[in-house]
């Protein structure tokens, strides 16, 4: 007799045989695996956040956005496969298998054919960098370079390392902490090597769509990518968000509302999707609903330190300024050298009547030549302090360079009496130089990680 194994709607699954259709092997990575052995253990039956965070990741906390991650890793693969709608989520409370498993021998499993594998230390700095990178601090996104150069150096080949690399420079220049035409020049590197390697991967296709649009200004074309990978992959959440983010730039806000609504169906916890969801709410101008919805995203996700930026715009427009700078505050507390939320906390300090503290924030933020604060959100902080002149020159200079906030400028509520100003403004051209050697980037990243990864 054989080693005993699971079938399951088609698919068969055993400790040392991995998991397999038709005599295929699959290779959902080890932390998925691990996921589909704890759902294979209980068919039916809702496995909750807490005991996959307890086995997949025993030695430290583990966010929503991990295991809502870890289940996209298995949920893809099973769904090429065949298997569709197999991991059933109970929002908030964890997952299950809609399957009914059986055992079965492994001699009438069909053999292996040989294929790629990808190695357990590989994928785990793969989550590593990510876990760093959804820290969201200028040290973490740093670290996690280093991780996804790592593994980068160990599988050069591997689709989701590269896309994973696209997806923090992406995040990085969000924040500040990237300069637009070095974060446009690292995606579009990251995005066509992982194509290379498969050129129908849904999340480099997504993040390269995001670059296009959001960065190098070519809306239409970053949508029609996004628009692609929505149509490969609906369930992949951070496509959603890419899109919405374009969707705005087209001045389709109310799209860009809808698809974060969908993407939420099946990701109720991303809060990507909980952040830019009240965030175009707020650009719609209800403010009450903005705040709303915030607040219920941080019951959620106590963690998206951008749900209390969201707030601090929201209570500083109506009037409530003492709300509005605690809440600033908040989100500055989580990452205290965050660009974006301190330029958030200058415009909420300046309605607030505190000038000479907001002015000196302002300052410094441009005095920090390691950082890009937001030039599309120091213009509103300028506006708050009265100087229009100041105000418009940011929002020209983010215009120009291709600043990721950019987007929003036309529908921005503390702008909203400078929109006249702001149409006149147009899109001006990029006036910043594509860094030079960037096709060595991924070298010179992979090098800077020698001492992270210890080899």
């Amino acid at each position: 007799m054989g080693e005993v194994v699971r079938r399951f709607s088609g698919f068969t699954y055993s400790a040392q045989g991995g998991l397999q259709r038709d005599g295929a092997r699959i290779h959902p990575g080890p932390q998925a695996r691990q996921l589909l052995e704890l759902l294979l253990d209980a068919p039916g039956a809702l496995v909750t956040k807490s005991e996959i965070a307890t086995r997949l990741w025993p030695n430290r906390t583990a966010s929503d956005d991990s295991i809502d991650r870890c289940a996209y890793l298995l949920r893809k693969p099973l769904r090429e496969a065949g298997g569709e709608d197999l991991i059933a989520t109970a929002y908030g409370r964890g997952l299950a298998l809609r399957a009914t498993v059986e055992m079965v021998d492994q001699d009438a499993v069909q053999p292996v054919r040989p294929g790629a594998s990808t190695e357990p230390h590989i994928l785990d700095l793969w989550q590593t960098a990510y876990e760093l990178a959804g820290d969201r601090t200028r040290e973490g996104f740093v670290r996690a370079q280093e991780a996804i150069a790592s593994a980068a150096q160990l599988d050069p080949g591997n689709p989701s390392v590269w896309s994973l690399a696209a997806d923090i420079a992406a995040g990085r220049v969000a924040r500040g902490f990237l300069r637009p035409a070095e974060a446009a020049a690292m995606i579009a590197d990251f995005a066509s090597r992982s194509l290379g390697a498969a050129r129908d991967h849904t999340p480099a296709r997504s993040v390269l769509g995001w670059a296009r649009g959001a960065l190098e200004g070519k809306i239409s074309e970053g949508l029609a990518l996004l628009n692609q990978s929505v149509a490969d992959d609906p369930l992949y959440g951070k496509a959603r968000v890419y899109r919405s983010w374009l969707l705005a730039a087209a001045d389709r806000l109310d799209d860009g509302l809808a698809d974060c609504e969908e993407g939420l169906v099946n990701s109720p916890h991303d809060q990507a999707l909980l952040s830019l969801r009240a965030w175009l709410i707020l650009c719609a101008g209800d403010l009450e609903r903005a705040r709303r919805y915030a607040r219920d995203g941080l019951e959620l996700r106590p963690d998206a330190a951008t749900l209390h930026l969201v707030m601090s715009i929201a209570y500083s427009l109506q009037g409530f300024h003492e709300q509005a700078v605690n809440a600033a505050r908040r989100a500055v507390a989580s990452s205290p050298d965050d660009p974006l939320q301190l330029a958030v906390l200058a415009y909420a300090l300046a309605r607030a009547g505190a000038a000479k503290e907001a002015e000196a924030l302002v300052n410094s933020l441009i005095e920090d030549v390691e950082l890009y604060a937001p030039p599309c959100f120091l213009g509103p902080a300028y506006f708050a302090l009265g100087k229009r002149e100041q105000a418009l020159d940011a929002i020209r200079r983010g215009l120009g360079e291709g600043c990721p906030w950019s987007s929003f400028v036309r529908v921005d509520p503390r702008l909203a009496s400078l929109r006249a100003a702001i149409n006149e403004l147009g899109r001006a051209p990029r006036n910043e130089a594509r860094p030079a050697g960037l096709k060595s980037r991924a070298s010179a990243l992979i090098g800077a990680a020698q001492h992270f990864s210890g080899r």
